[in-house]
């Protein structure tokens, strides 16, 4: 129902010049009947004074979408649930769940009271086999946007090994170097006894950015949490200070061109949660 991941976020950029970073950040891929009590017979998982906990309204919230372009998404109704949100964010897409469909988030938890995940998944699985996924991204902005990778994203390896695999227009600010009228490339593989997620970025075609997530299943024992936070103390902190950290590395030290949030309003499209610098702008 719940398992653990020793993991590693990478992202290196490609152009117009090169950058590479990786961090410690570990991951949980959890069954949404499992959110309810996600630690038990766990000290630091769940609890009310624990350090680490999974809330409901954390993911794929309901909400309007700003700037809606192609086929319209529907995240359920206020009180919803978070599986009845999967699935109605997957009807609305034409593909409707069976009853039987097994659906595992990926994502890190929230630590000390904070929540904060540049990216999160959903792996949906009928009867055992991969049937479609959902990746929603958030900037820090407090701004998400999803994509759904339904069945026709579905590929397999060369040793028949399924994933999913979606490149669609981003159009959704995340970072001030990259452009907005480009492509995310997502690539998600069922979580098992390993994790494996990329999110990549195109510009005219060409790859500017990878970046991933990965590592191995660990034991999930109080042990082993409290290893991994010492590995990755103050772990929501950690990832948003990363994240200006190297804004301002490829700003000063780079010279990259920096392109501010506000000026590009018409190419935010499809967002959730829109941040009041856009929100009173058509």
């Amino acid at each position: 129902m719940i398992r653990l991941y020793d993991a590693t976020v990478m992202h290196a950029r490609l152009r117009p010049k090169r950058h590479h970073f990786s961090h410690a950040a570990f991951a949980f891929g959890i069954r949404l009947e499992a959110l309810e009590n996600p630690g038990r017979g766990l000290w630091l998982l769940g609890r009310r004074w624990s350090p680490y906990d999974f809330r409901d309204k954390d993911f794929l919230p309901p909400g309007e979408v700003f700037g809606p372009e192609g086929t319209p998404q529907d995240f359920g109704r206020p009180g919803d649930r978070l599986e009845a949100r999967v699935r109605a964010f997957c009807a609305s897409q034409g593909h409707t769940l069976p009853e039987r469909a097994a659906i595992r988030l990926i994502a890190m938890p929230r630590a000390f009271g904070k929540s904060y995940n540049p990216v999160v998944f959903f792996v949906i699985t009928v009867d055992g086999r991969l049937d479609c996924g959902i990746a929603e991204v958030h900037n820090t902005f407090g701004e998400r946007k999803a994509w759904f990778l339904g069945p026709d994203c579905r590929r397999e390896e060369h040793d028949g090994d399924p994933y999913l695999q979606l490149r669609a227009p981003k159009r959704f600010y995340v970072s001030p170097f990259s452009g907005l009228d480009t492509e995310f490339e997502f690539t998600l593989r069922e979580p098992a006894g390993t994790l494996s997620v990329t999110v990549d970025h195109y510009e005219g075609g060409e790859k500017t950015l990878v970046s991933s997530w990965s590592g191995r299943q660990v034991p999930l024992t109080d042990l082993r949490l409290l290893w991994l936070t010492l590995k990755s103390p103050l772990l929501v902190l950690k990832v948003t200070v990363l994240i200006h950290l190297h804004a301002a590395w490829l700003w000063l030290a780079r010279r990259l061109p920096f392109r501010r949030k506000r000026d590009d309003v018409d190419l935010q499209r499809g967002l959730r949660q829109p941040s009041p610098e856009i929100a009173g702008r058509p």
